[in-house]
């Protein structure tokens, strides 16, 4: 993954939004300023019904945009990175949905943004994703990433989850209640913090693992190096990746986790203070 990016040679950026946001006058912004610039706007398809903007397939969309910008939620940002992985593309996350913890402004802060991008006054920061490796019964590996987290919880008919939790086949940790998350540095202020997980700084090399009302007073949340694989065995659980992939965990024989050595380029204004943001948006320390 590139640490710097080539601003001064950008011909053109690619826009995701959710389908149905109805985001144009914001489309519309971001093409203006784009435009004086001398840089083309080109858009994923269903971004936008009404707008005439070139409208192409998201894998497209990567293969020939300098970088892509995620106009939404943490959700949109959250897609977005998952898939940027694989083509080795900087995402910019611009704010159009509720709490937006992961993204850094809204459009109407967007001119001053990119004045100072074009002057070379950003960063790059490098998250590390999880990986997750699927193993069905015929021995087939499913290789899935995840931004946020990994959650297994009981299914409908399960009145509580028994989940076995191993490293290098041997028993780490066995949680008995409603589910477990496994979550990143840059996930852990999400469902992971709901349920009492720690907050674990966006870089740090690490990922967490947080029962969710567990049955027992003892079990607590843990947070484990990269290089630390687990493999999570359940009964009667689902596993779902990032709130957007679910699958049965009875489907599978082995189901591994831990720390991806992929990581996605995020641009951030210069002054981006990750603390101000966590007294900001989450009331960190009041």
């Amino acid at each position: 993954m590139q640490n710097k990016l080539a601003y001064k040679n950008i011909k053109k950026i690619g826009l995701f939004t959710r389908p149905n946001l109805s985001l144009d006058n914001e489309i519309l912004k971001l093409q203006s300023i784009l435009s004086s610039y001398k840089i083309e706007l080109v858009l994923a398809k269903e971004s936008s019904k009404n707008l005439t903007l070139p409208q192409y397939k998201l894998d497209d969309l990567f293969e020939f945009c300098d970088f892509v910008i995620s106009l939404g939620g943490d959700g949109t940002l959250i897609s977005l990175c998952r898939k940027a992985c694989e083509y080795d593309k900087a995402v910019l996350a611009i704010h159009a949905g509720h709490l937006g913890f992961l993204t850094d402004f809204k459009v109407d802060e967007a001119e001053n943004f990119f004045k100072a991008f074009f002057q070379g006054e950003f960063r790059i920061e490098k998250p590390y994703l999880l990986s997750v490796f699927l193993e069905n019964r015929q021995g087939k590996i499913l290789e899935k990433l995840a931004f946020n987290d990994v959650v297994i919880a009981k299914d409908s008919k399960a009145s509580m989850a028994h989940i076995e939790v191993f490293r290098k086949a041997k028993k780490f940790n066995e949680y008995l209640g409603d589910g477990l998350i496994v979550a990143t540095p840059a996930g852990s202020t999400a469902y992971n913090l709901s349920a009492n997980g720690p907050i674990v700084y966006t870089l740090a090399e690490a990922f967490i693992l947080t029962p969710v009302c567990s049955h027992s007073l003892t079990q607590r949340p843990i947070v484990l190096p990269k290089g630390f694989e687990i493999e999570i065995r359940a009964k009667d659980c689902m596993l779902c990746i990032d709130g957007q992939e679910n699958y049965e965990m009875k489907d599978f024989k082995s189901i591994k986790v831990g720390l991806s050595d992929k990581n996605v380029a995020l641009i951030r204004p210069k002054d981006r203070d990750y603390f101000q943001i966590l007294k900001e948006k989450l009331h960190w320390g009041y």
